[in-house]
């Protein structure tokens, strides 16, 4: 792989590594960088070369980091140009893992699935019991169904129910969803649609998480 496609390449497609990079061998703290001004200026068989700039100052620094220096658990060695994109994929992990986050980073919301309508229509009759049980005792299709005794017990204690699923996933949230969402570095507005989306379809959201994380 030639130095001119392996820098387009990082460039366009990889910057978080490249932030990563300076986070950790160059410990610069990634809040004090203009994330749009990193990239790769150099790079060969023997170094690679981060130009960026910082909010406080107007110049641009540059960072070179040598792959002997370049801690990273497997250590890749380098000897040729061919070797550099194993290198750099087992730096991304590292410098990831250094400072708790995955190496990938989450900026979407995936909407609900035909797996949560169950869970969508549970929610509707149990608001429909608690503000106003009329509505569906009046509904001819379910005569049969709001005589029978569990359903009169389920309407009584739908307030009940609700709060208490809502308490479960409020746990959900606290106890996986932050910390994971955290991990991934999900931007704020993501997290918390994904919370909205948690209060009403529990685990779902945690299926779904896992699965566009893979």
């Amino acid at each position: 792989m030639s130095s001119e496609r392996i820098i387009s390449h990082m460039n366009a497609d990889h910057q978080l590594a490249l932030i990563d990079y300076l986070a950790v061998y160059a410990e610069v703290k990634p809040d004090n960088l203009l994330e749009k001004s990193v990239k790769i200026v150099k790079v060969d068989d023997k170094q690679l070369v981060i130009e960026y700039n910082l909010k406080s100052e107007e110049t641009s620094k540059s960072f070179a980091i040598y792959w002997d220096d370049a801690l990273e658990d497997e250590h890749v060695p380098v000897e040729q140009m061919k070797d550099i994109k194993a290198k750099l994929i087992a730096m991304a992990k590292y410098c990831a893992k250094e400072q708790g986050f995955a190496v990938k980073k989450l900026t979407k919301v995936t909407p609900p699935t035909l797996a949560s309508g169950p869970t969508f229509f549970l929610w509707v009759v149990l608001f429909l019991n608690i503000f106003n049980p009329n509505l569906l005792r009046s509904l001819p299709l379910l005569k049969s169904v709001v005589e029978l005794p569990y359903y009169k017990k389920f309407e009584v204690y739908s307030l009940k129910i609700a709060l208490g699923l809502f308490a479960i996933h409020v746990g959900e949230i606290t106890f996986f969803t932050r910390n994971y969402l955290k991990k991934y570095r999900t931007p704020l507005k993501q997290r918390l649609a994904w919370y909205g989306l948690q209060m009403f379809e529990g685990f779902h959201v945690i299926q779904r998480l896992v699965a566009e994380t893979k």
